[in-house]
């Protein structure tokens, strides 16, 4: 057979079995358009609120062309199984890009064009090439970017989860960060595993610290383990800080205990300080108990049992206070 011919016939055949190129959504060149997917399990169930203060607050219209006022889940606990993604372009610009919850209401000045035919698949690779643009958002100081890494974290499926999990290792720093956010916040354990993989193996302090912010705000049953190794381990005196910070925040049952063990072997001054600051982020008496605990401790620094008396002293405990006319009696006898 010609060598032409054969060729010919290669490329005929892989033509034949490769997958047809994705199809991006059909954007108009101005206005809204949007499409819905179904969303990873667990997906917080976005929409606007009438009132944060409101114990029970109604659920509002968000108004696209007016930001999104009270944004977000008023109930914890909320979740929706669809999500909605609003696209407006101007001049064939995309300039505002927006996740919701499926059954949210919204308002716009401008008739939101549905599209039916967005895969899960097409929407996930559109949202890739848009997390890696730089344009702001018309109304916010938000980038594009930021906003499709959360729509693109709320996605079902293997192929948003690779695309953040790629997005948590891109070159740029500040990317990284959004992108394990995103993940810690809305992925579940799967997202929680890829951001405590990243605060331990970035070589950015500042990045391996906003990994810490973020798996501290997961449900994960791995978060208090982690950010005591963190504590324990990072050479960054920034991060170890950080770490007891956020274990505090949790309120970890375990958290006096690991925070206490730091204190004496730690031997930045700094990181010190940041650990009975900490202690004082426990919740109600707990953080009383740690730091009349730690005030007591005369292994710790003179420093450092100053600041235990000093954050108790900003306590509204009474066992706080009780301990305070206690040291002050010692004194004024």
């Amino acid at each position: 057979m010609n060598p032409l011919t054969r060729l010919a016939g290669v490329a005929i055949a892989l033509a034949m079995t490769s997958p047809a190129p994705a199809a991006e959504p059909k954007l108009q060149r101005d206005g809204w358009v949007s499409w819905q997917v179904p969303a990873v399990d667990g997906a917080p169930n976005w929409c606007c609120f009438s009132s944060w203060s409101d114990r029970d607050p109604s659920r509002m219209s968000c108004r696209l062309d007016r930001g999104l006022d009270g944004y977000g889940v008023h109930d914890g606990d909320a979740t929706t199984d669809t999500v909605k993604v609003y696209a407006h372009a101007s001049g064939g610009k995309i300039d505002r890009l927006q996740a919701l919850s499926a059954t949210c209401p919204v308002e716009t000045k401008t008739p939101v064009q549905p599209l039916g035919d967005v895969t899960l698949e097409d929407s996930a690779r559109w949202l890739k090439v848009q997390a890696r643009q730089d344009g702001a958002d018309a109304l916010t100081d938000r980038s594009i970017g930021e906003s499709a890494l959360a729509a693109l974290a709320l996605h079902r499926g293997e192929l948003a989860r690779d695309g953040m999990a790629g997005f948590a290792r891109d070159p740029r720093a500040e990317t990284r960060k959004q992108a394990v956010f995103w993940l810690a916040m809305v992925r579940g354990e799967e997202g929680a595993d890829i951001t405590s993989s990243v605060m331990f193996s970035d070589q950015v302090p500042e990045v391996r610290e906003h990994a810490a912010f973020a798996l501290a705000q997961s449900d994960s049953p791995r978060v208090a383990a982690d950010l005591i190794r963190l504590g324990n381990t990072d050479e960054s005196r920034e991060v170890r800080g950080k770490a007891w910070f956020w274990l505090a925040q949790t309120g970890a049952a375990d958290a006096e205990r690991a925070i206490g063990a730091a204190l004496k072997k730690e031997p930045d001054a700094d990181v010190g300080e940041a650990a009975i600051f900490a202690l004082s982020q426990l919740p109600d008496e707990r953080a009383a108990r740690a730091l009349i605990a730690a005030a007591e401790d005369q292994s710790l620094s003179r420093e450092q049992r100053k600041r235990a008396v000093f954050w108790l002293s900003q306590s509204d405990s009474d066992a706080a206070q009780q301990y305070l006319e206690k040291v002050l009696a010692r004194y004024t006898r």
